[in-house]
Formats: structure tokens, C-alpha cells, sequence
């Protein structure tokens, strides 16, 4: 898959709360291309699982 095609997948992702295929995608888009939008959208993904999901992380 191209960088672009793993990016539209972390979207779809994003938007049915699926959080592992989303940041597994965005990570796999950064890894075809270090600069890609997709940085910033895992930072962003990461924010709001960090935010809603803590005790996912601080059980």
C-alpha cells in the first residue's frame, strides 16, 4: 500500500474508534515517508486516546 492509502485507512479507522488499526496504519504511512501528514495525525490520535482511554494505560 502506498503512504497515502494507509493514511485514508487510519481515517476510517479514527472515525470508527478502532484505535489499533488507526495508529498501526499511521505508523506505517510515517515509515514509507519520515515527513508525512501522518505524524501529526498520530500525535493527535494518541492525545485523544491518552485523554479518554486512561485507564486502558493506568489500570
Amino acid at each position: 500500500m502506498s503512504e497515502q492509502e494507509y493514511i485514508q485507512q487510519g481515517k476510517e479507522a479514527y472515525a470508527r474508534q478502532d484505535w489499533k488499526t488507526c495508529l498501526d496504519s499511521y505508523t506505517e504511512a510515517i515509515r514509507l515517508n519520515p515527513d508525512s501528514e501522518a505524524v501529526e495525525l498520530k500525535k493527535m490520535a494518541m492525545a485523544i486516546i491518552e485523554f479518554y482511554c486512561k485507564d486502558r494505560f493506568n489500570p
